[in-house]
């Protein structure tokens, strides 16, 4: 049975591998029709889970019991990919909607192996979602009220199912097509060491700061984060080194990993990759890259800003030390290198997006450029095994994201066939005419609930079509809508209860997930804030022929706000503040972003004041206390 469980791995492995090599392919050489390349990736993402151990598996040789459902699984991915493929064209032309009895057996097996893997790769969370999903397209027409659809036949929620409405759709189409290009760049700047400099750097330009360990996370997860496409392995890759750092300095073990966990959202939300976000938000809505792009630069600084003050008043609070010279690298040559291959390597990518070529070769052509530059200079080249590991790594990478994406789009399928999905938008419309404010609470935890457990991308993708259009309805702008759904999605990762991020960062910082994720929620408390911000403010997201003016009055008031609140929730800004000032400091941040600028004109006289007699009051206590 060792035999048969080291084949399994070997042949994960190989199909890990043959999936990159695929997407690859057919981005450059040219691509299948649609159902039957997205089908093939789909098949090498199943054939390979099923040799790889799944979720929570313990290490040393499975139960034969385990062995013989992932090759069941196998011969399921594999038979109906080869029907499928085979009878395609006649399925497209002839018998949609029509489906024959050997047609409706595919679609059965296939979507059974899709949930099965699903949850191999995903657990319990997105298997019982998947579940629901296909509960109500069968017994929907029994539930009351908003709940209740037309009757579907059998064959119906197959078709549905297993079709471009369903597992081939948009969110599967979006992985295939443009979430894989860039883990495979992620990778490479893992495997050639540029990667590493995210953290170098972030040390060295916070040492000789109180808060710089927190600061030196913050900054490396916002850049590791944007390349890398997922919270909880953003957490993996810079926590194992930030998590210790900010503990040896003082910080409390669940506040280090709580730094550490929102941080790594901030990744997902900073230009210009985005964790591939801006161009699946571009594929989806038709709006240029670039366009996404700039309107997402002022919200991620802001984000950044907001928890970058928490952790420096924190530091204040806590009497937290600099970081020592032995915590802080020196400027190498390595270093030197490491920093030109990543401005080559983003430079091109930059410079081939904004000359209009798709994501996904730019993407491409971006990591063959790093891949021989890198190769050129002996502190990062790479051997055989780096080189094998860029397609079985990248292909390891890409499955959670891949099986997650297509069990949702059986999640999309029955919110759009059922009519759901237009129901709820209408109850959010209807909101809206009373209260804009309550409709976008309301979209806001849908994006937040229906988020939890899952992948960004997998997890904007299902929103979107739940909660964008109703408030498209209600008059905010496409590129708004998404904006906010997608900063939701992203902030699932940190929200309680099923908190991805908090949950990967607890395993390092050895405290409990569930505090961390509640302070975790706490110092990203901006960033829940900020998508309601730019609704009312629009100038906050800045678009072609945006009022630069309108900007620049502002986002003064805004930062002073992300003082404030900051200030307020922690307890320190020069000395520490009694539970008066914090609440007077809450009231202040909320006039400052309520939209009409006289009030808020007063509140920052008034804070200016306050700010300056506050700083006299700290010093003086530490001349006493000298």
């Amino acid at each position: 049975m060792l035999k048969l469980d080291k084949s399994l791995h070997y042949l994960g492995i190989f199909a890990a591998a043959a999936l990159i090599a695929f997407v690859v392919a057919t981005q450059i050489f040219g691509r299948f029709p649609a159902q039957v390349q997205y089908g093939t990736a789909l098949m090498f993402a199943i054939v390979a889970i099923s040799g790889l151990r799944g979720k929570g598996q313990a290490q040393g040789e499975r139960p034969i019991g385990a062995m013989l459902s992932g090759l069941l699984l196998m011969a399921a991915a594999i038979a109906t990919w080869a029907y499928f493929s085979h009878q395609y064209g006649d399925i497209a032309n002839y018998r949609e909607g029509l489906p024959s009895t050997a047609d409706l057996w595919c679609y059965a097996v296939g979507t059974l192996a899709v949930i099965w893997a699903a949850h191999r790769a995903e657990g319990w969370f997105l298997t019982s979602v998947v579940l629901v999903a296909v509960g109500y397209l069968a017994f929907g027409h029994v539930l009351p009220g908003i709940f209740y659809h037309r009757p579907f036949a059998l064959e119906r929620i197959l078709e549905v199912s297993y079709s471009y409405r369903g597992i081939f759709g948009v969110a599967l189409a979006s992985v295939v097509d443009i979430v894989i290009a860039f883990v495979v760049l992620g990778t490479v700047l893992r495997l050639t060491g540029v990667g590493d400099l995210f953290n170098d750097l972030a040390r060295i330009l916070t040492k000789g700061r109180r808060s710089g360990p927190a600061q030196a996370a913050i900054i490396a997860s916002a850049f590791f984060g944007s390349v890398n496409g997922s919270a909880p392995a953003n957490v993996a890759a810079t926590g194992v080194l930030t998590i210790p750092m900010m503990k040896r300095a003082g910080f409390r073990a669940r506040f280090a990993g709580a730094v550490e966990a929102s941080s790594s959202c901030v990744g997902q939300i900073m230009p210009p990759v985005m964790g591939v976000g801006a161009f699946i938000m571009s594929d989806i809505t038709g709006i240029p890259y670039v366009t996404i792009m700039i309107a997402a630069i002022l919200p991620a600084i802001l984000y950044l800003l907001s928890i970058s003050l928490t952790v420096a008043f924190e530091a204040g609070r806590a009497q937290i030390k600099p970081l020592s010279d032995e915590d802080t690298p020196g400027w190498t040559r390595s270093m030197t290198i490491r920093a030109g291959l990543l401005v080559l390597g983003f430079g091109t990518l930059l410079a081939f997006l904004l000359s209009g070529y798709p994501a996904p070769f730019s993407g491409l052509v971006a990591t063959g450029v790093l891949l021989v530059a890198a190769n050129v200079f002996p502190e990062t080249r790479m051997n055989p095994k780096s080189w094998l590991a860029v397609f079985t790594d990248s292909g390891r990478d890409s499955l959670a994201v891949l099986l997650s994406c297509a069990a949702i789009g059986i999640v999309i399928a029955a919110i759009t066939s059922t009519g759901f999905g237009i129901k709820l938008n209408q109850e959010i419309t209807a909101l809206g005419e009373s209260s804009l404010f309550l409709a976008l609470v309301m979209a806001a935890v849908c994006s937040i609930v229906l988020g939890m457990g899952l992948p960004t991308a997998a997890s904007y993708l299902m929103v979107i079509f739940v909660a964008g259009p109703a408030l498209i309805a209600m008059g905010v702008d496409t590129l708004t809508t998404h904006m906010f759904v997608f900063y939701y999605a992203v902030l699932s990762a940190i929200t309680p209860p099923v908190a991805l991020a908090a949950f990967a960062a607890s395993a390092i910082a050895k405290t409990n997930p569930l505090q961390l994720s509640i302070t975790a929620v706490r110092i990203a408390a901006v960033g829940f804030i900020v998508p309601l911000m730019w609704v009312y403010h629009p100038e906050l997201l800045p678009q072609p022929g945006s009022d630069v003016s309108a900007m620049l009055t502002t986002l003064p008031l805004v930062v002073l706000a992300i003082v404030c609140l900051s200030a307020a929730q922690v307890g320190y800004i020069f000395r520490p503040l009694g539970m008066h000032e914090r609440t007077l400091l809450l009231i202040a941040a909320a006039v400052l972003v309520w939209p009409g600028m006289g009030v808020a004109s007063v509140v920052t006289a008034v804070l200016v004041v306050a700010a300056f007699a506050l700083l006299f009051k700290g010093k003086n206590q530490r001349v006493k206390a000298a």
